[in-house]
């Protein structure tokens, strides 16, 4: 985990959790595999600021 002060931000978080290993439950994406279905590694980052300079509020943000 890293704290920094910003300008914008205030207090700004970072926590990175990297080599999580997702096992897959569903076949939707995989109905031609063969086999059991794979474990996919991956990183989960959470970034939290004190302040958003819109003034908005913190909303969670998904990407692939």
């Amino acid at each position: 985990m890293t704290v920094t002060d910003t300008r914008l931000y205030r207090k700004a978080t970072a926590q990175v959790w990297d080599r999580l290993d997702s096992r897959l439950v569903r076949r939707t994406a995989w109905l031609s595999y063969d086999g059991s279905l794979p474990v996919i590694a991956g990183t989960v980052i959470c970034l939290v600021v004190q302040k958003l300079p819109s003034g908005g509020g913190n909303k969670p943000v998904e990407a692939s």
